[in-house]
């Protein structure tokens, strides 16, 4: 009973505090604001024109975007700066912050940084990860492990019994982000002639590149879900084809050259430096690579298309910047590079930059996720990864076959010579599967 006043009492401040704050929202919020703001985020959305190859509708993919009005229609946010370094900018962001929120002083101030604390949302037996980033080991179902949640939350008593009855880790494999694996972002360096970005001016892209469909004609359709690749973090102020420089495939750095009559002599150059020619379809436009050596290839589809009344689709350079692209958020656009690797990929997010991000302007286009590939392993000793794919052998019982180096040159040589005809190409996807991307 004595701890009643005291709790009225906190109580009536804590309802004093809050009707303070919504007064103080109550006043930046007026209806002429709001008017302004919804003719803004009108100026957002470009008008549907033109041709269409295909009409993707779902709830999941956005209108065409105007990216480049996003900081028009948020300059009224306490979140631009014109700083020059990481520490300046968390002051100038601060102070633009007790401005923003009004004429209260420093102590109303202090009270309502404290009240919007997100640690009011924690209740003490949240799962802590033991890591910064997730992982794609199935030990990482483990390292969350929390009894006291696990004593009253469904999640956690369904996920423990899934263990116990998962003898064989057969609920782990089937993961959605089992094969995915989060890099961290670079990290700034104190040099000051460094270029900063302006967080609330500078746009962020996030694309998410997958692996190609295999397709067959008699099939016509293929019923495997979309594999990510690679997820690609982009400025706006960059050009589309350092999209394009940052998209690694396999099919690029391979030769598809038979080396079995000496397999010493392997050739240095890859696909990718024979065919450099690519393009981009986004938002039912082409964008090519113009540059030195490369080939329009887009021009055979344009009046394939015109040619059966689909309508004359627009053709731009990949010399675009990205904020100058209408975009659908969530919408499939295609990379096609080697003549028909079609790879799919979605702007996933949009977004004006932030001071939590990497700064230096050096550091775009960086890898933040990339899909993790099974090692393929030699189909005759079963212990070392491929580093040979061999075909029409008709010593081995399948084709292709795939062999390591010893393998190779111990079942189908002798004396240095081929044991039989047959055909040997280089495997590079062991490789690619664990090289970490460049940034």
């Amino acid at each position: 009973m004595a701890s009643m006043p005291h709790d009225d009492k906190s109580e009536k401040t804590l309802k004093r505090d809050q009707e303070s704050i919504q007064h103080n929202l109550n006043k930046f919020l007026k209806p002429d604001f709001c008017e302004n703001q919804e003719a803004k985020i009108r100026n957002l959305y470009a008008k549907d024109e033109g041709p269409h190859w295909r009409n993707v509708t779902s709830s999941s993919v956005t209108k065409s975007l105007i990216t480049k009005n996003l900081p028009k229609i948020f300059q009224h946010l306490p979140i631009c700066t014109q700083s020059t370094s990481r520490g300046d900018i968390e002051l100038e962001l601060e102070q633009q912050i007790v401005s923003f929120v009004g004429n209260i002083d420093d102590e109303e101030y202090d009270k309502l940084v404290e009240f919007c604390d997100p640690k009011h949302l924690e209740t003490g037996h949240e799962l802590k990860m033991s890591m910064s980033l997730p992982t794609s080991k199935s030990s990482a179902m483990n390292s969350c492990y929390n009894p006291q949640a696990s004593s009253c939350l469904h999640f956690c008593k369904n996920l423990m019994f899934r263990k116990e009855i998962d003898k064989k880790n057969c609920y782990s494999r089937k993961l959605k982000y089992r094969t995915v694996c989060l890099i961290p972002p670079p990290e700034d360096a104190d040099e000051p002639d460094n270029e900063l970005l302006q967080p609330g001016k500078d746009l962020i892209y996030r694309v998410r590149i997958y692996r190609p469909f295999p397709y067959s004609y008699s099939a016509k359709t293929t019923v495997r879900h979309s594999l990510l690749m690679t997820e690609i973090m982009m400025l706006g102020q960059q050009p589309l084809w350092a999209l394009r420089d940052h998209i690694y495939c396999l099919n690029d750095v391979s030769t598809g050259i038979d080396v079995s009559e000496n397999p010493d002599d392997i050739p240095s150059t890859s696909a990718k430096e024979l065919f450099p020619s690519s393009f981009m379809f986004i938002n039912n436009v082409f964008y090519v690579d113009e540059r030195k050596g490369c080939s329009d290839i887009t021009l055979e589809l344009r009046e394939w298309a015109a040619a059966r009344n689909m309508g004359t689709f627009p053709s731009h350079s990949m010399d675009v910047k990205l904020e100058d692209i209408k975009i659908r958020l969530g919408h499939p656009d295609v990379y096609v590079h080697l003549g028909d690797c079609e790879h799919p990929f979605t702007f996933s997010e949009v977004r004006l930059g932030h001071s939590r991000d990497p700064l230096r302007r050096q550091s775009y286009p960086f890898v933040s996720q990339v899909g993790l590939s099974q090692v393929i392993y030699c189909s005759i000793c079963s212990e070392h990864s491929t580093k040979w794919v061999v075909k029409d052998c008709d010593m081995v019982p399948f084709d292709p076959t795939y062999f390591c180096d010893t393998c190779f040159r111990l079942y189908l040589y002798k004396d240095g010579k081929k044991a039989c005809p047959f055909k040997a190409y280089v495997y590079k996807g062991n490789e690619m599967s664990v090289l970490k991307p460049r940034h």
